[in-house]
Formats: C-alpha cells, sequence, structure tokens
C-alpha cells in the first residue's frame, strides 16, 4: 500500500494533531510490511517525523488554495498513491481518482458553540466547505462518539463516520512517580489554549477566590500559547503572576511536559467543548490526577477516572480544588484509575482501526 497525506499540519508547532497524526502513521508501518507513507507539503515542516515517514516538499511558489486543489493531486498521481489522506479536518481537493480517500474529522465544534461564528456567511461557507470534504471522501474518520453524532447531526453522510480514538502522545507511563506534590511548592496544572470554550476565565475567577479567602495554598500553573481573548482573563492572570500565586509557562517540550504533570497535584481542565479532549488523557498516562468536565467527548476519554466538575458552579469547583490539595487518598485513587482508563487508548488499536477501514474500502473497489 502507498499511502500519500497533506502534511500541511506539520508546518505549525507539533502539537494535538501533528503529534497523533505521526503516532498513528507510526504504528501503521510497525503492522503493515511493505506500507509506504510520504507527506507533501508547501512550507518547511515544524518538526521531525517518525522513521519511515517521507516527506516531500514542493510547490512554494503556488498560493495555498492553488497548491490545493493542483499542485497535491498531481503529487499523489506522481507517488502512483493508492491512499491519500487528510488529517487536519478536511482541504479535499477535487480529481482524486484511482485511490482512497480518506479524511480525519476531528470534530465540528464550531456548530455547537455558542458565538462559533462572527457571521452567517461565515457558518455557511463552513458547511459548505466541510459537506464538500465529506463528498470527496471515501473513509471517513472522526475522534469520538461526540464527534460523530454532530457529524450525523449536521451533514449528509454517504456512509456512517468511524470513530478512531487518540492514543496518549507523551513517553513514559509515571508508574515510578508519587502522585502529586512532587515538586514545590504544590501546584495545580491547566493545560490548554487560552480559548473561552476551555474554561479557562472560571478556573482562574474561582482559583483566585480561594487564595484571596485563604482556603487554598498551590500555586496555579498554566501551560499553552496565550491568548488573552478578554480583558478580564488578561488582569486575572496579570493579578495571578503578580502576586506570586499563578505562573505562565507557555508551550514547554514533552519532556518537560511530563515532569509537570507527574509533579502536579492535578490535571484541571474545565473545558465545555472537546472533540477528544486529549489533555487529560496524557495525564492519566503519566500518573497526574485528573479534574475537568462531564462535557462533550470527555467522558468519553475520563471514564470514571475523573472528578468532574461544571464551570459554571463556583462553589462545587473550588470544592473539588480544595479536596485535591487536601486529600492525598482521593490523588491516589485518581491516579490509579487514570492508569487503567488510559490504557484503554493505544496507537495499536488506532493503526488497526485505521489499516482495517482502508483496506477493506479497498476491496470494495478492487471488486466493483
Amino acid at each position: 500500500m502507498r499511502m500519500v497525506f497533506d502534511a500541511s499540519v506539520l508546518e505549525m508547532p507539533f502539537t494535538g494533531i501533528a503529534k497523533t497524526s505521526m503516532l498513528l502513521y507510526r504504528e501503521c508501518l510497525v503492522q503493515l510490511p511493505g506500507l509506504t507513507v510520504t507527506g507533501v507539503h508547501r512550507k518547511a515542516v515544524a518538526g521531525e517525523v517518525p522513521a519511515g515517514v517521507a516527506l516531500t516538499r514542493g510547490g512554494r511558489l503556488f498560493s495555498a488554495d492553488l497548491w490545493r486543489s493542483h499542485y497535491l493531486p498531481r503529487q499523489v498521481k506522481r507517488q502512483r498513491a493508492n491512499v491519500v489522506h487528510f488529517p487536519w479536518s478536511g482541504g479535499v481537493p477535487a480529481g482524486l481518482r484511482g485511490c482512497v480517500v480518506v479524511t480525519t474529522i476531528h470534530d465540528v465544534l464550531p456548530l455547537e458553540m455558542p458565538g462559533g461564528f462572527k457571521t452567517p456567511r461565515d457558518e455557511e461557507r463552513y458547511r459548505q466547505d466541510r459537506q464538500r470534504d465529506i463528498d470527496r471522501s471515501d473513509v471517513l474518520f472522526t475522534d469520538s462518539e461526540y464527534s460523530k453524532r454532530q457529524l450525523q447531526r449536521h451533514f449528509v453522510l454517504r456512509s456512517e463516520p468511524i470513530v478512531n480514538y487518540f492514543g496518549p502522545t507523551l513517553e513514559g507511563d509515571g508508574k515510578d512517580v508519587p502522585a502529586g506534590g512532587a515538586a514545590a511548592p504544590p501546584y495545580l496544572l491547566y493545560l490548554g489554549g487560552y480559548d473561552r470554550r476551555k474554561g479557562i476565565l472560571e478556573l482562574l475567577e474561582v482559583y483566585l477566590e480561594l487564595r484571596r479567602q485563604g482556603k487554598i495554598g498551590c500555586r496555579l500553573l498554566l501551560v499553552g500559547k496565550s491568548h488573552y481573548f478578554s480583558e478580564e482573563l488578561r488582569r486575572l492572570i496579570t493579578f495571578g503572576k503578580e502576586s506570586g500565586h499563578v505562573r505562565e509557562l507557555g508551550y514547554v517540550p514533552d519532556r518537560e511536559l511530563v515532569t509537570l504533570l507527574q509533579g502536579a497535584l492535578a490535571l484541571v481542565y474545565p473545558s465545555r467543548y472537546e472533540g477528544f479532549g486529549l489533555p487529560p488523557l496524557e495525564a492519566m498516562h503519566v500518573g497526574c490526577p485528573v479534574i475537568t468536565t462531564s462535557r462533550t467527548s470527555i467522558p468519553e476519554v475520563c471514564g470514571d477516572a475523573a472528578l468532574y466538575i461544571d464551570p459554571g458552579f463556583g462553589a462545587e469547583f473550588g470544592e473539588a480544588l480544595m479536596a485535591v490539595e487536601d486529600d492525598a487518598a482521593l490523588r491516589a485513587r485518581l491516579r490509579e484509575a487514570g492508569f487503567l482508563q488510559a490504557r484503554k487508548f493505544t496507537w495499536e488499536k488506532a493503526a488497526t482501526t485505521f489499516l482495517g477501514e482502508v483496506r477493506r474500502f479497498r476491496t470494495r473497489m478492487e471488486e466493483q
């Protein structure tokens, strides 16, 4: 099998989709001897790819739209690919004939979130683009049962989307590390983008109020690319930093992130909308207790291994933060439950599902 993938996702920092795509391909190469995987891209890539994954760069003088509509299909044909994968939620061009077109649409969250679009025209354009991607795809993957239901709700589908869960992207399982509080002073950890849907504003409000009342003594560490979506968020973070209670670490390398997670009292991830929810899985995998919400796809990932809160109820949220700081036995229970839950998500399973569905469609094509 010769597979080409749209490597545009690798042109940005290696987070989320880029990491999970590379780990999927790495395991596919292990499971299917003779498989070739080649990524086609226009700009320089931002990180390393696994052994066995080839990259070819070209079409730098093309605009992004022309590159995708003309250069990429020509490269698929030149590589004699019989499978082409679009791992970044679409962008499928016309004219891909003689090969299985595989698309992973991770989520359609803008259609679910209040204020997901600035104008009705933006929403209509989004719907048209995703429907076109779906119409041009032979095999459609998504990240969770929640995302599958949303695809079925909002779009006309030729076939049922296949749920293919991620595995963890961080190395190690944290079995030899004490449960939380390994670093002094103790801290809670937030991991993710500064997006309104992530609940970071509510986290800061609740945490800083507990500090003001003297009900909590740990620090709050923020990991992720900063984006101050409101003046209130900026004010709270500035106040927290000036008071010494909050630290902003920005993006950190994986090795440092593992250490931060293993030393934390808990990962606090109060997100309201997720197509999958990778940070809680990463935390459970390396031995960090998780506080999160029971919204959208997150219960599929965390099962019974997390302490669930509603970010809209400050008292309940605050009680959870105080509990993980004060109760070592609770942290230990969450940690052990997290290990068991994280083991359900493996790249071996993901690659088996991916290859099985692709080969099944190829067989149908050959029989027609």
